[in-house]
């Protein structure tokens, strides 16, 4: 079986930042994920920083941070010098990986293959969360060459996507056709998954595209249930068959190809209580955003309680070392502002708990 590439645990391979929690003293970053664009060419009915005017019209279900974002403003681009800038001063300050992600689809940047290729020049990790419609020409070259690709999916036909989506049923065939040719044309150390978002009108296809996805390809899926309103009560009706569809997608799991899933309806990471006083994941991974802000993580990216520093006129390591940020990470309470799902929650707990405790005890 593939290791799982979602462990809690990978911060054990990055030792000098757990002593530096301990010691109370702020490191880079080991993480960055950079929001380059903030437009998107498809409109999901559940996406959490939409504003709901792009969704298919008969569409009513909202996001349960729907509203949080409301500082992010949809034509906001990185500039790509400054963009060059990040990532060639994030390689200089010893962060190890980027991926690049939305709000909007990161591949509508227009310069985004160019940031790409200097991404990896500066020896960054590259990934990528999209949703498959432009992962061809020069951007799928420069993501060939990249640690991980995740396509962002929550459909098992054309029907189903352009419902969801409110794309032409054709956007179906071509992000499938896209998959197939990137899997064919990656370099073997590029891991291309899935991100899958169930919901009531895909579950029953679960199995069969699974396979479809595989013989496309596909290194792994993670499958994760839709954050919407009435969360608990949505899933009710479907969360049974759901499990059993699940357990036997791990039946053709091999070497090759691998199953995760967060389909958990009773995770701490789902619930809006946060027992934590501090939130230590924010100094190992933040986000950079297309405003050019420095956000604790994507669940509070664009939200005026999530924004560590701005890096509009200063470097990215000007703006992470500063007063400003400095007194940010001193001063943020989980406890009383992250009353929203929180996909850290267990990392946050271990990173507390290992300012404490030793190595053995988690080992």
């Amino acid at each position: 079986m593939k290791q799982n590439k979602y462990s809690d645990y990978k911060i054990f391979s990055y030792p000098e930042k757990i002593l530096s929690f301990k010691d109370d003293v702020l490191t880079p970053p080991i993480y960055v994920r950079i929001k380059p664009i903030n437009k998107c060419n498809h409109a999901c009915y559940w996406c959490v920083y939409s504003d709901g005017t792009l969704r298919p019209k008969d569409r009513v279900e909202k996001h349960l941070q729907a509203g949080m974002h409301k500082t992010m403003v949809e034509k906001d681009v990185m500039p790509t010098e400054k963009a060059l800038e990040l990532v060639t001063d994030l390689g200089l300050i010893g962060t190890k990986a980027v991926t690049f992600s939305g709000g909007g689809e990161p591949l509508l940047h227009k310069d985004i293959a160019q940031i790409m290729f200097r991404t990896i020049e500066c020896g960054l990790d590259l990934s990528i969360i999209t949703n498959g419609q432009l992962l061809s020409g020069e951007r799928a070259v420069a993501l060939s060459k990249a640690k991980w690709v995740r396509i962002s999916m929550d459909y098992t036909s054309a029907k189903q996507m352009s419902e969801s989506r409110n794309v032409p049923e054709a956007s179906f065939d071509n992000i499938l056709k896209n998959i197939t040719t990137f899997s064919t044309t990656k370099e073997s150390t590029c891991d291309l998954g899935i991100n899958f978002i169930i919901t009531r009108e895909n579950h029953e296809g679960i199995v069969s595209f699974a396979k479809k996805l595989k013989d496309s390809g596909v290194g792994n899926i993670r499958f994760s249930p839709v954050y919407i309103e009435g969360f608990k009560t949505y899933h009710e009706s479907i969360s049974q068959r759901v499990r059993e569809q699940l357990a036997e997608c791990q039946d053709f799991c091999d070497d090759s190809f691998s199953i995760n899933t967060t389909y958990d309806l009773t995770s701490p990471s789902k619930s809006p209580v946060r027992p934590f006083h501090r939130c230590l994941y924010a100094q190992a991974v933040c986000v950079v955003g297309a405003d050019l802000n420095i956000y604790a993580c994507h669940n509070t990216a664009y939200s005026e309680h999530g924004l560590v520093a701005g890096m509009q006129n200063r470097k990215f390591s000007e703006a992470w070392f500063s007063e400003e940020a400095r007194k940010w990470h001193k001063e943020f309470n989980p406890s009383k502002v992250c009353n929203h799902e929180c996909a850290n929650h267990n990392k946050v707990e271990l990173y507390e708990k290992l300012t404490t405790d030793s190595y053995d005890s988690f080992v």
